[in-house]
């Protein structure tokens, strides 16, 4: 969402979106999937629960059983808290997701002389949204921001500092607007605003779909960004790039402006680029 400014019609799916887009459901259903399966293995645990045999001789087919060489009920009370750890790694998993994306799109906004290379190589993540939102000319809505901020300030605590909650995370969380605060919680079921500096962060479920869900926000209104800052004739040297990826022999085969056409209207069907556009971008291009 882009504020303070008529919002795009859609997502174009160019083609390092289409990429980070399927790393992005990989990532999610991977970690869904590791959920429930932790949760399955400690339903079927139950079973065994208050016996002395370890798991390497009760399930001796399972790979990689003998690297978790304990009884049932202490592989289930793992298991149970299985969801605490996930929630640490998946905050770090999304967000190194979403800074790789981030930085393809400065670079193509660089691209489009709309900042230099340097400063879209160099931007820290701390710094890319501002960055390509002033290369844009436009604003991302505060709040997914205002819980980015947070979560990455979460993620810095579980790597450098154990876990442990200090001022700098605090006083992030207190700068969180009341809308901010509501989508929070009303998504991770926790209020943020009751952490205090020197606690031990506990992550879970909620705040791993929160991580999955604000970064596909901010990913679609950087989207939107470069739809709003790259001149059309920009798109459609990226439309055509991508389409003539698509279909290399389009080219020889003289059907180059009926491929070209049809991948803009699949794929960057927002910015409704003309048949007109496309064929004086591939004149430009002179012969094959």
């Amino acid at each position: 969402m882009i504020s303070g400014m008529p919002a795009p019609t859609g997502v174009v799916r160019f083609r390092a979106y289409r990429q980070y887009e399927a790393l992005r459901v990989e990532a999610s259903n991977a970690l869904m999937g590791l959920l429930a399966g932790a949760q399955l293995s400690n339903h079927l645990l139950q079973l065994n629960r208050g016996s002395d045999r370890l798991l390497p001789e009760v399930y001796p087919n399972v790979p990689h059983i003998k690297r978790f060489n304990l009884t049932a009920e202490a592989a289930s009370d793992i298991l149970g808290e299985a969801d605490v750890h996930l929630g640490a790694m998946s905050i770090a998993y999304a967000l190194a997701l979403h800074e790789d994306y981030m930085k393809t799109c400065l670079l193509m906004a660089a691209d489009a002389g709309l900042l230099s290379r340097r400063r879209a190589r160099d931007a820290r993540s701390a710094g890319q949204h501002e960055a390509l939102q002033l290369a844009a000319g436009a604003q991302l809505h505060p709040v997914p921001l205002e819980q980015l901020t947070v979560l990455r300030r979460m993620r810095n605590a579980v790597i450098h500092d154990g876990g442990r909650i200090d001022d700098g995370l605090v006083t992030t969380i207190d700068g969180l607007s009341p809308e901010a605060i509501s989508a929070w919680t009303k998504v991770t079921g926790t209020d943020p605003t009751s952490l205090r500096a020197g606690q031990k962060l506990r992550l879970g479920h909620g705040e791993m779909l929160l991580a999955l869900a604000v970064t596909k926000n901010v990913d679609r209104g950087c989207n939107g960004l470069l739809q709003v800052g790259m001149s059309r004739n920009e798109w459609t040297r990226v439309a055509v790039d991508d389409a003539l990826e698509e279909h290399p022999g389009s080219l020889r085969a003289g059907t180059a402006l009926r491929k070209c056409h049809g991948v803009a209207r699949h794929l960057y069907g927002p910015l409704n680029l003309s048949r007109t556009e496309i064929a004086a971008e591939l004149d430009r291009r002179g012969p094959l």
